[in-house]
This record gives C-alpha cells, structure tokens and sequence, in this order.
C-alpha cells in the first residue's frame, strides 16, 4: 500500500503544534520562503503487492519455457506480473520503515541553493518524527521561484555537488524522487513520491519431492552495475555488466499438498534500474542454485535462463514471480504415440499416458478399475502353469497370454472374456486421455507378466533384478519407491506404491498362473521404508477369492 510521511510529523497523525505553526511556509523580510520539513511529504511508490490489489488478475505472461538442467531434473519456467497495490489518499498514512533522508534544491543555471535538509524518521505511529542530523541545519530558505527538489535515502550517494549515484549493491533498498516546483506566495507543498531504483523478482519453486536447503542467486550478464544521475536529471551514465542478486532461500517444505506437489517461494531479488533504463536485455536474466538437492539429485551449479519478460529492459518498480515447475527427467508414452521426457510433451501440448520401461514398453499411469480377482475359478487357464523361478522371472510375454487364444488353456484368449477379470480390465483401461497413435504404432492394453513388472520395477525403481535368485525366500527386494511415487505422479497418474489407503493398494496381479491352480502371480509395489518397508515383493495368491488391482502395459510398436 501506498505509505505516505511529512518529515516532521506524520500528517493526521500528530497534533503537536510546532506542525501546525509549520502548515504553511513562512516569509522572512528579505523575501525569501522559509521551508521547513512540514512542507515535505514523502510518498513510497510501492512495487506490485499481492496485498489490497487492483480488481483485475495478475497478467500471466505468455510462452512456459521448457529447460533441461543436464542431471536428471528438468523445468518448466513460466513469468507473470505481481499484481499490483491499488493506490491510496495520501491521508491513509501507515507506518514506514525508519530511514535517513537527505533533501537538496536546484535552480537551472545556479546550481545547488539553500542547503541541504539531512535526518532520521524514527519511531512508531503518532510519535513517529523527523530528527535532524546534529549540527545541520532544520529548514531551507530560498527566494520565490523554480526549483527542482530531490530526495533520497542513504543507499544513494551524493558527491555533494552535482551527482547521485547508486550501485547493485544496493539496489534493494535504493529510494529516490524530484520534483519540479514553483513556490511562491504562503501555500504549497512538495511532494515526494519515492521510488524503488530496481525490478524486484521472485521465484516460486514447485516439485514432487519435499523441499529442504535449497539457496539460488539470480543474475544477469548484461545489467547495470551502477548508475549516476546529475541535478538536471538530462545527464545520465551508466556502468554495465555482470551482475548477481544475493543469494536468497526457499523455506523448507516438507508436507506434501493434496496433488502430491511441494511449493515453495523465495525471498526477492533486485535488479538495479533508473528512470531511464533498466536491466539491460531481460532475456540474459537467469537464476543459479547454490545449494541443495532433489530427486536424489544435486542442484548446486545448475541454472536457469529466465525468458519471457514483457520487455528487453526490466524497469523500476516492476515486480515478477518467476514459477519454475521442476520435473524428475523420464520418458514418457505420449497420445499421439510418441515418446519424449515430460516437460517436452507438455510443451507441445501433449498428455503422457503411460511410463516407458523399456524402449518399447511402457505401463498405465493410473489403475484399470477397481480390485478384482484374477479370474472367477481355481482351474487350469493358461497353457504355462508353473512356480519355475526362471521361467516365471524373465517371462516378457504379458502381451500374449492376455491376447493370444494360443496361451489359454481353452483355445479362447482372456482378453475379453468376463471370467477373468484382471485381464478384462486391463484390455478395457481408459488412459488419461484417448490414444491418437496411427494404425500399428500401438499394441492394445494388457496384463503384464511378473518379468515385465520386473521391468518397470528395474527402470522407475532402481531394482536390481540381478537381487533375486530364487523363491519363495527373500521374494522382497530394496528399490527407491519415492521415484515409482514421482513418475506416476508428475504426470498426472496416481501412486502404484502401497499406503494411499486404498483396498489392496500396490497389489497387481501379473498374467502369470501358478502351478497350484488356484494361484496366479502377483506383484507388491511395498515402499522400503516404513511398517510395511517390504520393497518391490512378488508372490503368489489365490486367482478367485483375493481382489487385487490391475495396472495395464503397452507396446510401442514403432
């Protein structure tokens, strides 16, 4: 909110009588007006807030950029304006942070006149006052006519002659305003309204993994370094070059929000702008990461280029969240049947609809259905009936024995057939969205066999299938859960891994029948921590009286 101070009292808000005696500018006998800080209000111009904003939305600036950051993360980075504070009277005073100022006048052609007005606003609400400096002087004497007054905190430097000068360094807490004036006569007023010397941003990190001790600094190759303005405010110059924000935090977040995501935003950072000209070429701005770590992986080193300001000069008072979206980099079955990492998709406007864990096959990012049971009978139904370690472990071939009338015992493939049920709604899943892939690229859904769930469990989990040799012993092995949760998830899917509070969450029946009739295969998407910190689990169980889920797999053809 606009933020308003007389020099010497807070108008409205103290009554003391040396303001009122001040009201109005005194004339000393030989003509010249008495000036004192009564006849100074100094108004904060406000970047754009987020509090008592204007009716309209924040204006969403167009093009999401798409940026791999090289170590298995990749972004998405979208700008859009802060919205802005509505303004206020001047006579809504507020409290403002307690500053020095210094106020000097010019007169074309004379140069610097009257002397200069230098002290602290300190102290809160209705005894906020304006103390002068110790052994200066408390009012500005000057003869009717026109003047241009300036005014300034401390983070500008004044070489007490002719020029002002303000340096990136301090390019966040800069404060300076003139104004040109003709006074004359008993009533007037000089308004300051102070402004910000630099673009402000922000950035809003959003991820599917919890947020700890992540820092970044922003920069720029080609900023501005410094600048200096000259009392006629017609001579400007201007150092350019590298420039680097301080390094700011995101606080921490750890509790994950109801869509899985984790978002956190930082402090600001500043760029130092001028009434003429702003950081120099937005599209070189860019934000680096110093510390922290996600997806397992580390972000110290890593950066990314901001693009899509309104602009090529960022100008004062400007204010922007940078949102950057950070996704784990995996590959993805797209609609169209085309495979890319996520972002990419996204970018072109596409929807992911299953996780490849091969290069050719890929598994459902949501559950077909409901619980079920593998088929209504305990009876021979495949052709293969067997509990053969090797045979069932490497069996790849989930495709047929759902698909094929040759892998079913009676010479009508499952598929179909409404006697068994995982195979059913496996071939019937809806994915997230249509598939639109041309005749042939695509095979159809299908229940998976224990060897391809061992697949996706080696390529989205870390497993190492080569830790399991034989069963039924120690059939529970470690992998990285987390990973299965944030591949499923990032794409809009829903968590595979046990513990949504679901019936039978993370169990899913396999293609595969066991060599005791009444059992098929199954697999346990356990996390490896926790109670229940089993990792991934395959096992057995009987195929008609224990519902379990269905994840559908495809292949990619071509």
């Amino acid at each position: 909110m606009k933020k308003i101070i007389p020099l010497l009292c807070l108008a409205g808000m103290m009554m003391l009588a040396a303001c009122s005696n001040k009201e109005e500018a005194d004339e000393k006998n030989d003509g010249k007006i008495v000036m004192s800080a009564a006849q100074f209000t100094l108004t904060e111009e406000p970047y754009g807030e987020e509090t008592e904003v204007e009716s309209r939305a924040a204006k969403a600036l167009p093009g999401t950029q798409t940026v791999d950051l090289g170590n298995g993360i990749e972004a998405e980075v979208s700008i859009e304006r802060e919205q802005k504070e509505a303004a206020h009277k001047a006579t809504r005073t507020t409290d403002i942070s307690n500053q020095h100022y210094t106020i000097t006048a010019f007169k074309w052609g004379v140069g610097r006149v009257g002397g200069t007005l230098r002290g602290t606003v300190s102290g809160t609400g209705a005894t906020k006052t304006f103390t002068p400096d110790p052994g200066t002087q408390h009012e500005i004497e000057l003869p009717p006519g026109t003047y241009t007054f300036f005014c300034f905190n401390d983070k500008v430097s004044d070489d007490g002659s002719f020029n002002y000068t303000i340096q990136q360094a301090d390019a966040a807490g800069a404060l300076l305003d003139y104004k040109t004036v003709t006074i004359s006569g008993k009533h007037y007023r000089v308004n300051f309204e102070m402004k910000h010397q630099a673009a402000r941003m922000r950035f809003e990190l959003t991820t599917y993994w919890d947020i700890t001790g992540i820092k970044a600094t922003a920069s720029a190759n080609n900023g501005i370094t410094a600048f200096t303005y000259d009392d006629l405010m017609s001579n400007y110059a201007a150092s350019g070059g590298a420039v680097t924000s301080s390094e700011f935090g995101f606080p921490n977040v750890t509790t994950e929000a109801t869509n899985y995501t984790y978002t956190s935003t930082s402090d600001y950072g500043y760029f130092l702008c001028s009434f003429f000209n702003g950081v120099q070429t937005a599209s070189n701005l860019k934000i680096n990461f110093t510390s922290g770590s996600l997806y397992g992986k580390s972000l110290v080193g890593k950066s990314l280029p901001l693009s899509g300001f309104p602009r090529s000069s960022l100008m004062r008072n400007e204010s922007y969240k940078v949102k950057i979206k950070l996704f784990y980099s995996y590959n993805y079955l797209f609609q169209d049947g085309s495979v890319s990492t996520l972002a990419v998709g996204r970018k072109a406007g596409k929807t992911a609809v299953a996780a490849m864990i091969s290069s050719n096959k890929a598994m459902a990012l949501t559950d077909a259905g409901g619980t079920c049971n593998w088929s209504n009978s305990a009876v021979k139904q495949n052709v293969v009936s067997t509990d053969a370690f090797a045979t069932v472990y490497n069996d790849m071939d989930g495709f047929n024995h759902t698909w094929s009338a040759a892998h079913s015992a009676s010479g009508v493939a499952h598929a179909n057939d409404l006697n068994f049920p995982a195979f059913y709604q496996a071939t019937h899943y809806t994915p997230l969205k249509p598939l639109t892939a041309g005749g042939g690229m695509l095979t159809s859904w299908y229940l998976p066999s224990i060897g391809e769930w061992k697949l996706a469990a080696q390529a989205m989990g870390g497993f190492n299938p080569a830790s399991l040799t034989t069963w039924p012993n120690n059939t529970h092995q470690a992998w990285n859960d987390r990973l299965v949760k944030v591949i499923s998830v990032q794409a809009g899917g829903t968590n595979p891994v046990w513990g949504s509070g679901l019936p039978s969450h993370g169990w899913y029946w396999a293609s595969n029948e066991h060599v005791n009739l009444a059992s098929a295969f199954h697999v346990i998407f356990y996390p490896n921590s926790g109670p229940h910190g089993f990792g991934i689990y395959f096992a057995a169980n009987p195929k008609n009286l224990n519902p379990m889920r269905v994840r559908a797999f495809i292949i990619k053809v071509h």
